[in-house]
């Protein structure tokens, strides 16, 4: 699926985005028409054999940068806001990582294991877990208008890292399920206000590229997880890997509060007064 997932990416073109980009052309000077307003015609016989005639194409190539994809990628991205996106990326790639780790499936097979409930138990712990998701996830806007983008992804995602660092250390079933009900609940909370701090932060014209960027980079971090989950369970230590993933989300938690919880918010929007500057410029 990541694979997938960035080759879709690289499909896109500029033609997605809100503004155009500027022309890869500009316009010069013509041979031929200053020709034309002197009023004499020349021709190749009448030109010196020493100075060949030469034609100037009526438009000339602007120099473009043969690098390789990775960097034609990033090329769409501006200093300021790679500055703020690499960060936020690594922080991301963290708690995607550990989101590979326990999946919901690992930890319906952890409660199987343990408390061997019966398996139409398991269903239903399962679909209560989604309903929690679903309706928590309606709560996301109203919340993070009340309290800020980061405080709302911060304060509910810290409950639930820390249900899935305390998951494998308990064998009592009910304890379990309260821990799983905690996550699933306030997991999907952040989501909404995610997207809306980055497109928060990033040019308007550069933000279909770092969307894209940004769950490809979601997408390929969370491949890993599993592998390492295989690797603890294969040592008898399967209890773990909801330890290290509480503990990787807890750093990502605590990570993007402290450094973006004071970054200022739609710095690249236009106000209603550089708007109108604006406007009366293109009138003129």
């Amino acid at each position: 699926m990541g694979l997938v997932n960035a080759g879709m990416m690289l499909l896109l073109s500029a033609a997605c985005e809100v503004d155009a980009a500027p022309s890869a052309y500009k316009e010069v000077a013509q041979a031929d028409e200053a020709d034309d307003d002197s009023g004499i015609e020349l021709d190749d016989h009448n030109l010196p054999p020493e100075t060949p005639h030469k034609r100037t194409p009526s438009a000339l190539p602007l120099p473009t940068n043969e690098g390789s994809w990775l960097s034609k990628w990033f090329s769409a991205i501006s200093g300021p806001t790679r500055s703020i996106m690499y960060r936020l990326w690594f922080l991301l790639a963290a708690d995607s990582v550990a989101d590979g780790m326990v999946p919901y499936t690992y930890c319906n097979y952890f409660l199987d294991q343990n408390s061997h409930p019966s398996k139409s138990t398991l269903g239903d712990i399962t679909s209560i877990s989604y309903l929690l998701a679903a309706m928590s996830s309606v709560f996301a806007g109203p919340l993070s208008r009340r309290i800020g983008l980061i405080n709302t992804m911060v304060f509910t995602h810290v409950p639930s890292s820390a249900a899935v660092l305390l998951f494998g250390l308990s064998s009592t079933l009910w304890i379990n399920v309260v821990l799983l009900f905690i996550r699933a609940g306030l997991n999907n909370m952040d989501q909404a206000p995610r997207a809306a701090f980055i497109a928060a932060v990033v040019k308007p014209e550069e933000r279909t590229a770092v969307m894209g960027i940004t769950s490809t980079i979601r997408t390929m971090a969370a491949m890993i997880g599993p592998s390492i989950t295989g690797l603890l369970a294969s040592g008898d230590r399967f209890w773990l890997a909801f330890t290290v993933a509480g503990a990787l989300r807890l750093a990502y938690d605590f990570g993007l509060y402290a450094m973006f919880v004071n970054m200022k918010l739609h710095t690249h929007e236009q106000t209603p007064a550089s708007a109108e500057v604006t406007a009366e410029r293109r009138t003129l």
